[in-house]
């Protein structure tokens, strides 16, 4: 094993802007690609713009690599950070334009095996549009991914190329499919966790959930799972989804935005929020 790259990096993702909103400060992460196309010829890099030593080209999962991008300034009281799982989809299009519509912005936790050709362009256009993209999974099998840690590096490992090679970089945020506590990653969590966070990824759970993806959810259910679950919270994480069978998410979106705004809360993507983990 090579040295420990930016251990304990605090990192958040990846993001060209955000919405042009009160307390919401565009950043432009640096690239990947430069450290990528170096390590995938053989160049030797030390003494890089990371202050450490440069990745060894034998090193495993070479893509599997993500930097800071953590902004450091205050959040407004009432923050929330809405976020969607299971991505790109066409419902992502009309998440989208619910967002525009509502000037609000969120983070979009991707699945690789949806990055067709158009969800690339959805990708591209919820960057473009100020949202913030993280690592999901590359195919969302528990049964495969969780089999060991290897077996869910290799898989991550390959969501992260394809975002080198669609944007030039990998994104630091990432949620594990079924969250960072389950009967399936128990196993394996303490070793898993310990070496994301070494190739520089944080994690983020959710600690309110509209439970879309559950059972048979309901309009009516999804919004009383959410603010049935907002009273208390400090800077609620909200977790949905925006899969291809996410339909009844995408319709009922704008009554949430509407309570939501209604209420007094700003919208932020998790680049401004610390990390958040389920407790172990």
């Amino acid at each position: 094993m090579v040295a420990l790259l930016l251990a304990n990096l605090a990192a958040v993702g990846l993001a060209k802007g955000e919405m042009r909103q009160k307390g919401d400060t565009a950043v432009q992460s640096e690239s990947l690609l430069e450290n990528v196309l170096a390590e995938n010829t053989g160049k030797e890099k030390k003494g890089t713009e990371w202050d450490g030593d440069y990745v060894s080209k034998t090193e495993p999962y070479p893509y599997l690599y993500a930097k800071n991008g953590v902004v450091k300034e205050e959040v407004p009281e009432k923050t929330v950070f809405l976020t969607f799982d299971d991505g790109p989809s066409r419902n992502t299009v009309k998440i989208l334009d619910t967002l525009a519509k509502y000037n609000a912005c969120a983070t979009f936790f991707l699945i690789g095996e949806n990055m067709t050709e158009d969800g690339v362009e959805i990708a591209r256009r919820a960057v473009e549009e100020g949202h913030m993209l993280g690592m999901h999974t590359e195919t969302h099998r528990y049964e495969k991914i969780y089999h060991s840690v290897d077996s869910f590096l290799a898989d991550y490992d390959k969501l992260a190329a394809r975002f080198v090679e669609t944007f030039g970089e990998c994104p630091s945020a990432f949620r594990f499919p079924g969250g960072s506590y389950s009967s399936y990653i128990n196993p394996i969590k303490t070793e898993l966790r310990e070496e994301l966070n070494r190739r520089g990824f944080v994690g983020y759970d959710w600690n309110v959930s509209g439970e879309d993806s559950v059972g048979t959810p309901t309009a009516a259910s999804i919004k009383k799972n959410i603010f049935d679950s907002l009273e208390g919270q400090t800077q609620p994480i909200i977790l949905l989804h925006d899969s291809p069978c996410s339909n009844l998410t995408a319709e009922v979106l704008p009554d949430i935005l509407e309570r939501l705004v209604a209420e007094g809360y700003t919208f932020m993507t998790l680049k401004h929020r610390e990390p958040y983990q389920f407790p172990w």
